[in-house]
């Protein structure tokens, strides 16, 4: 993988910013082509709900040219982030601005259009971008296009906003918080399933993140995926990547075969896939070489058992991007559910309700993401040169210690006391020297300035 090319920190002069967070509302303008004129509701029995429907054959009649449409944003800024919600839109957090860095970390459609993805009974779906709440069933579910109700708390210590699907008191709802700290650089999500129904209900709820990091609004061949599993189950791919095993197969990960699913250009074709058994290790990233930019996904594996892949592919036989978009711009999809798969679903009983809360953050500078948790994110490379380290973290912090040893051992191989890490100033050294024989035994361990551990990456023989 591409390694950041400074391999000196250079500290610069720290400015205050007292802590705060700013919560105001703007327009945001999205050219849209005329579908909501031609959607019509339908009831689902199962689960007491109203979603529309899309008359394919008057919309594709119609005069099919966009025009502009304007939402109601809800912005909430920090130092470090700015984000938008679109309550109008399906309650989706529409962009995450990264102040260090400029750029919206999630991929935006300048165009609403509408595709035939989505549940098959519901027929069609918008790629509009951001993270979308995907629910009762599989397949971005019934509710990402419609308007949700929303409400906005602030305090000293952030501001949250909650959007909700419904009020009604017969039927499965969902709440999700998202909350801005004053003086980090994550964002937490914290959805509540509830079912309000007198019967028990089996369910699908699915977070999806449509992303393109860094600089532009599509990812590069360069663009990494970190999921930390040796298997996936494949969900879907396209017929003619014969490489890979059918829907239902295993897929070894990375590597499948000889080829190295990590990198983006490696995928001629789309697929999707699930870690295999289910979540582990509690985190999900993709890291963008080209820009040396990112995002982390930080989550208890151990409720939201659900982490998917879905990527259109690569190149001349990728899905056409003219299926989604007007303007050739791509991205990738980051999928967090209640269950391991979307053949598996959720059941509560009546009145029971189900949460969990999970951080996003941007980083930058690392040369890659090995390990990540609500604190930080680590990476840890081997080349001919030597080791490369990288630390981001979500916070301000002086005085820490960096080392990387033996696993095991005490003597480090290498260590460092930066005097300030923050979200805008990464810690990266390296080449380091690594005795022969050691590559493959490493530890990198980064510890707060009282000696707590804040984060810890251990390599694999």
């Amino acid at each position: 993988m591409a390694q950041p090319q400074e391999q000196e920190n250079v500290y610069l002069p720290i400015v205050e910013v007292p802590p705060r967070v700013q919560v105001y509302e703007e327009t945001v303008t999205i050219r849209a082509y005329p579908y909501a004129a031609h959607l019509y509701a339908a009831y689902s029995s199962q689960y007491h709900i109203v979603f529309k429907r899309l008359n394919w054959a008057t919309y594709q009649s119609s005069s099919l040219q966009p025009a502009d449409r304007t939402f109601r944003g809800i912005v909430l800024e920090n130092e470090f982030l700015k984000l938008t919600l679109l309550p109008e839109l399906g309650g989706r957090v529409y962009s995450c601005i990264f102040k260090p860095t400029g750029h919206n970390e999630f991929y935006r459609n300048p165009v609403l259009k509408p595709t035939h993805w989505g549940p098959a009974e519901q027929g069609w779906w918008l790629a509009a971008g951001g993270i979308e709440w995907c629910l009762p069933v599989e397949e971005h579910g019934y509710e990402t296009a419609i308007p949700w109700l929303s409400r906005v708390m602030q305090s000293s210590s952030g501001a949250t906003v909650t959007v909700t699907d419904s009020t009604d008191t017969d039927r499965l709802t969902a709440e999700i918080e998202i909350h801005l700290p004053a003086e980090s650089a994550y964002f937490s999500i914290t959805p509540r399933i509830r079912n309000r129904t007198g019967e028990e209900i089996a369910f699908q709820f699915w977070l999806n993140a449509m992303l393109a990091p860094g600089e532009g609004n599509s990812p590069s061949s360069q663009l990494e995926f970190i999921y930390p599993t040796s298997q996936m189950t494949v969900h879907s791919r396209d017929a003619r990547w014969t490489a890979l095993p059918d829907a239902g197969g295993i897929l070894e990960w990375p590597v499948h075969r000889g080829l190295d699913l990590r990198l983006l250009g490696n995928w001629p074709y789309y697929l999707g896939c699930f870690e295999r058994p289910a979540a582990q290790n509690d985190f999900v990233a993709v890291y963008e070489h080209r820009d040396q930019e990112g995002i982390v996904r930080v989550f208890p594996s151990a409720i939201a058992r659900g982490a998917k892949l879905f990527v259109p592919g690569f190149g001349a036989n990728a899905i056409p991007a003219d299926v989604w978009t007007d303007d050739g711009s791509s991205y990738v999809e980051i999928h967090g559910g209640l269950t391991p798969t979307f053949s598996d679903y959720t059941r509560l009983s009546p009145g029971a309700e189900v949460s969990w809360t999970e951080y996003w953050y941007p980083v930058m500078g690392l040369g890659g993401v090995k390990y990540a948790n609500r604190e930080a994110a680590l990476n840890l490379e081997r080349t001919a040169e030597g080791a490369w380290i990288g630390i981001a973290v979500t916070s301000r912090h002086t005085d820490t210690l960096v080392s990387l040893a033996r696993c095991g051992e005490s003597n480090a191989l290498f260590s460092a006391t930066p005097p300030v890490i923050g979200p805008s100033r990464p810690y990266h050294a390296g080449p380091l020297s690594v005795p022969a024989g050691d590559s493959e035994n490493l530890c990198l361990n980064f510890h707060a300035r009282d000696g707590s551990l804040i984060a810890s990456y251990r390599t694999r023989p």
